[in-house]
């Protein structure tokens, strides 16, 4: 009796994070969400981005070396990962996964619009009818950090509830963690509210990036 009632309360609370984490997504997209005119500026409160971004070097795949905790992440227990590409329209083709709690690799597809010629501010949407991705016109997506070489990014979104910081490869030197916790507190957020990310060959625990 006692393995039935936990099992039907693993499978309530498996539930209730599913929800909570396709809710997370719908609101993550923006798609019903108001906001300026697409290419209209930035308002005096979103983060600063980090002006033109080199959009073909900033393609293919990315590492999740630490984020803000979201629920949309809840099944994830490691290697958060995420590729994109460019779209005939000059979007980007977004794919993102992780191994979950079971084992198993799970992902999804969606889109990311730039909003303006920067390239940095875009609107990424996961809700698709008829072919096409809603797109929303806030940004939830800017680009406010950026290494050199292209070997680590830092993004928010305009209210700054996000954040993550993507590396090239699952781990960063030390060197590259300090930079990229710079770019962090440049963009007004607190890198201690960031978690790292378990990957295979990078961090194995979720420790605070601070």
């Amino acid at each position: 009796m006692k393995s039935v009632r936990t099992t039907a309360r693993t499978a309530v609370r498996t539930a209730v994070a599913l929800a909570a984490a396709a809710a997370c997504v719908l609101t993550a997209t923006g798609a019903a969400a108001p906001g300026p005119p697409a290419g209209a500026a930035p308002s005096a409160t979103e983060p600063a981005s980090v002006g033109t971004l080199d959009v073909p070097r900033y393609l293919g795949p990315w590492f999740q070396f630490a984020a803000v905790p979201r629920e949309f992440e809840a099944k994830c227990a490691k290697n958060v990962h995420g590729e994109y590409g460019l779209t005939p329209s000059g979007s980007l083709s977004v794919r993102n996964g992780c191994t979950t709690w079971q084992g198993v690799e799970s992902s999804i597809e969606g889109e990311a619009k730039p909003l303006d010629a920067t390239g940095s501010r875009l609107n990424v949407s996961f809700v698709a009818v008829d072919g096409s991705y809603r797109h929303g016109e806030n940004a939830n997506y800017i680009v406010v950090g950026i290494a050199r070489d292209y070997r680590w990014a830092v993004v928010t979104d305009s209210a700054r509830r996000s954040g993550f910081v993507l590396s090239r490869t699952p781990g960063l030197t030390e060197g590259r963690q300090h930079a990229a916790r710079q770019a962090v507190r440049a963009a007004g957020l607190d890198p201690c509210t960031f978690l790292t990310t378990r990957q295979d060959g990078g961090s194995r625990t979720a420790e605070p990036f601070c």
